[in-house]
């Protein structure tokens, strides 16, 4: 006799093979969505990267900027030691292995601040006309003459001394608000106070403090190294002996980009100039970026 319909056993393993399917499914489109995710996050923390560079990269280039003769000598700061280093008589200074988690940084300059007319600078020359240079930190173009109200510093093109704002043949930088050089000094150092939880363990906040601010501004987060090496043309070194032979400083960082993976993969373990990495074990699960530059400095010679 011919069966009519489906048994209710047949029912139950259609069902069956249809939810093993939509499963199946449903966990490759999940996985699918998490690596997505994952490499929108990886890429907009590559992004980010790129955007910290460019804020260290103009910060660095200017070291010396606005700065007199008598103050482009090399200094050599203590670990957490902005005050004493704006009162001393150098341009530039690392402090190394510092407790705070790595080098810190220490420099001079007169565009550092996010003043209005920050990175502006003007030459009179022998017949005292006005040439404006530089430009703003917004990329704005500068005034054509240094503005009203604000402070200025002079120095004398031949020597680099700081000479009467009046005179012909003369450097005028802009000060702001502010009365002192020595609040231009900057300190870049580690942090782990308010890590947020996203980044790995071991890591750090990158800082920067600028002398008589009561607050240090967060640069990047989820910082693994931060080291700094003078190069004087030839070589990497913690030491140099004449501050004219400065050539550039080299920045080494390895920084975290993208939150926890779900596979563990080795991260970088060394430099090429800042020396070698001891790896946390639980950086594995990171995805980090190695960033090692040469950053020239163009205004530290006397």
């Amino acid at each position: 006799m011919r069966r009519k319909g489906i048994t209710l056993v047949e029912l139950l393993v259609v069902i069956a093979i249809v939810a093993l399917s939509a499963g199946g499914i449903f966990f490759a489109y999940r996985s699918l969505v998490r690596e997505n995710i994952r490499q929108s996050l990886f890429a907009k923390n590559e992004q980010d990267v790129e955007v910290l560079l460019t804020s260290l990269r103009k910060d660095l280039q200017g070291i010396g900027f606005g700065v007199p003769v008598d103050r482009l000598n090399l200094g050599t700061p203590a670990c957490n030691g902005l005050t004493a280093f704006a009162g001393s008589n150098a341009v530039v200074g690392i402090a190394f292995n510092c407790p705070s988690g790595g080098d810190e940084l220490y420099f001079l300059n007169l565009a550092t601040r996010s003043f209005r007319n920050s990175g502006c600078w003007w030459v009179r020359d022998g017949s005292g006309t006005l040439d404006t240079q530089g430009r703003r930190w917004t990329l704005e173009d500068c005034p054509n003459s240094p503005p009203a109200g604000e402070r200025l510093l002079c120095l004398d093109v031949a020597s680099k001394a700081v000479a009467d704002c009046n005179l012909p043949n003369i450097l005028i930088f802009t000060m702001g608000d502010r009365t002192s050089i020595n609040d231009f000094a900057v300190r870049y150092y580690l942090s782990n106070t308010n890590l947020p939880k996203e980044c790995a363990p071991g890591t750090f906040n990158l800082l920067k403090q600028v002398n008589g601010d009561a607050v240090a501004q967060p640069i990047a987060s989820c910082v693994a190294v931060f080291r700094v090496r003078y190069f004087d043309g030839q070589s990497y070194n913690t030491t140099i002996g004449d501050i004219n032979n400065l050539r550039a400083v080299r920045l080494c960082l390895l920084m975290q980009v993208g939150g926890r993976m779900d596979t563990q993969m080795d991260p970088p373990n060394g430099f090429e100039q800042c020396g070698n990495i001891t790896i946390n074990p639980e950086w594995r699960w990171y995805r980090w970026k190695l960033v090692e530059e040469d950053i020239p400095l163009r205004n530290t010679k006397r």
